[in-house]
């Protein structure tokens, strides 16, 4: 099991056991899906005007990794929505069908499990009770994946509470570490699972720390780099800064790791994208 460690102000990636063999090659890019909520479907994050094309398209995580993977591979898939959370439970289980019938050999999932540890509770349910149910059933749902998976954590987003999140929303610090705590227990008991510590990212960032991931670097006052202004979502920089640290988790040599190659990748699978689904 792989595990991502902090150490002081900088990110280390420090592999404890991998979910993935050591004489694992680069066919675990060929077919890869990207899945999760608004991070993963890229929310705010838009193409700049060229001359070619003025339209300011959606860059999602899918083309972030089209911009990382340099191997041969087949085009990545996405399966995501960024309004996950209006229907989080029949959302999650239609993606993972689609996920099942693809056959993938390897599932990104960073903000897969967000609105499973946060949202408002029904009134009739302790907030505690239930978002720990919600979050086995997700947990379940992923079980049914036969493939390596890599997901995050659930990070701590209370600076977004009044932007974006209103505080019924988001989870109590006690509650988040049980959350947390048991995502990391079921990502131990599973092998072909790797658990990404997105709450340590998060953290980073909203305290404008130094970040290194893999073989790049972003001095303490990158935030608005990285960071949008609501507090929550990355920005194209940012979204790519979570990619590296979820693909360093397979030790391969056939990846990009200079953003500023794969956001520029990312900008042409995007316009290229949007011309291909243009009616």
């Amino acid at each position: 099991m792989l595990k991502i460690n902090l150490i002081s102000a900088v990110f280390i990636v420090s592999i404890v056991q991998s979910a993935f063999a050591d004489d694992e090659t680069c066919e675990i890019l060929d077919r890869v899906v990207v899945t999760g909520a608004s991070i993963s479907s890229g929310f705010g994050v838009t193409t700049p005007p060229v001359k070619s094309d003025l339209g300011a398209h959606t860059i999602n995580m899918k083309h972030v990794f089209e911009g990382i993977i340099t191997s041969e591979h087949q085009e990545v898939k996405f399966f995501g929505d960024l309004l996950f959370f209006r229907k989080s439970r029949a959302n999650a289980q239609k993606f993972i069908e689609k996920i099942k019938e693809y056959e993938p050999t390897l599932v990104i999932g960073l903000d897969f499990l967000f609105w499973f540890g946060h949202g408002k509770p029904p009134k009739d349910i302790s907030a505690p009770v239930y978002r720990m149910e919600q979050l086995n059933f997700a947990l379940r749902l992923l079980e049914q994946i036969d493939a390596p998976i890599i997901i995050g954590n659930l990070p701590d987003v209370r600076v977004a509470i009044g932007k974006v999140l209103s505080a019924s929303q988001v989870p109590t610090s006690a509650t988040l570490v049980k959350l947390n705590d048991r995502i990391q227990t079921w990502g131990d008991e599973h092998e072909n699972v790797t658990v990404i510590d997105a709450f340590a990212l998060g953290l980073k960032l909203i305290n404008d720390e130094a970040i290194t991931i893999r073989n790049q670097s972003w001095p303490s006052g990158s935030q608005e780099k990285l960071l949008q202004d609501d507090m929550l979502h990355t920005t194209l920089e940012g979204t790519v800064a979570v990619s590296l640290l979820a693909i360093s988790s397979v030790e391969l040599d056939c990846i990009e790791t200079n953003p500023e190659v794969i956001m520029q990748k990312a900008c042409e699978d995007a316009r290229k994208s949007a011309k291909q689904n243009s009616p």
